[in-house]
């Protein structure tokens, strides 16, 4: 038999066997360990439960966090650098889970599929006027550690099903300083001392950043600090401005 018949029922007995396998081991959703079907991380229930958040959500158009849920008082306080927040969800704990799988078990790629899936939450013409796309940095251990950069992943979904033209990510426009411990259960001023001069801009950036605006993405945003301490960074360097995209909100 040529190499020209065998191919073909080669595969055909790799479909069966793959199409057997999940029958008997049936894939199972990140959140609920129920099957699976057709989407590549989560059960249909999951999936409507995480694109209900994103509809449900009375964002603020300033700060971002989900007016139905927390008040709102950015309109008389503001006292961040950067010009907005847009964030896609609001950090429930499925979001919370989806946040572990992507930061501690290697699924940079769920981050990815997170920014293309959700990005439709971002109100139209967001990105009109900026140059330049950037995650918030990782100090190198920690990306040495994880592999990656989620935030970095995410960015690239959001600008691929977004369709943005002309806008480049880079990566290394911000780059981490020291190694900070975390953030978790820190409140507002611990951490600001916490992120104190933590970030700086990457080498060689100055005449990148100069007069351009900048679009940040981070995973998370909480109190605000990490970004707006990234966007002093910017702002120093002569950015023109910058506003911030984040898959959930706390």
């Amino acid at each position: 038999m040529n190499s020209s018949v065998r191919r073909p029922i080669r595969n055909n007995l790799e479909f069966v066997k793959k199409r057997v396998w999940e029958f008997v081991f049936p894939p199972l959703c990140l959140l609920c360990d129920q099957p699976r079907s057709a989407h590549r991380w989560f059960c249909e229930k999951c999936r409507s439960d995480l694109i209900l958040n994103r509809k449900n959500r009375n964002g603020c158009p300033r700060c971002g966090v989900n007016r139905a849920t927390h008040q709102c008082a950015c309109e008389f306080v503001w006292d961040y650098p950067f010009e907005k927040i847009v964030s896609l969800l609001d950090y429930t704990d499925p979001v919370q889970r989806i946040m572990h799988y992507v930061k501690y078990s290697g699924f940079f790629s769920l981050a990815y599929d997170m920014g293309r899936e959700f990005a439709q939450g971002i109100p139209s013409g967001c990105f009109d006027g900026f140059d330049i796309a950037a995650p918030v940095p990782l100090h190198f251990l920690r990306r040495l550690r994880r592999g990656y950069n989620q935030a970095e992943w995410f960015a690239k979904g959001v600008l691929d099903e977004s369709g943005v033209k002309g806008m480049q990510l880079m990566g290394g426009l911000l780059r981490r300083t020291r190694h900070t411990r975390t953030q978790t259960k820190l409140t507002k001023e611990e951490r600001r001392r916490n992120l104190s001069n933590a970030f700086a801009l990457g080498k060689g950036m100055e005449s990148v950043v100069k007069g351009k605006k900048v679009v940040l993405f981070d995973d998370v945003v909480t109190t605000g600090s990490t970004v707006g301490l990234c966007t002093k960074v910017l702002l120093e360097a002569g950015c023109a401005g910058v506003i911030v995209v984040s898959m959930a909100r706390d």
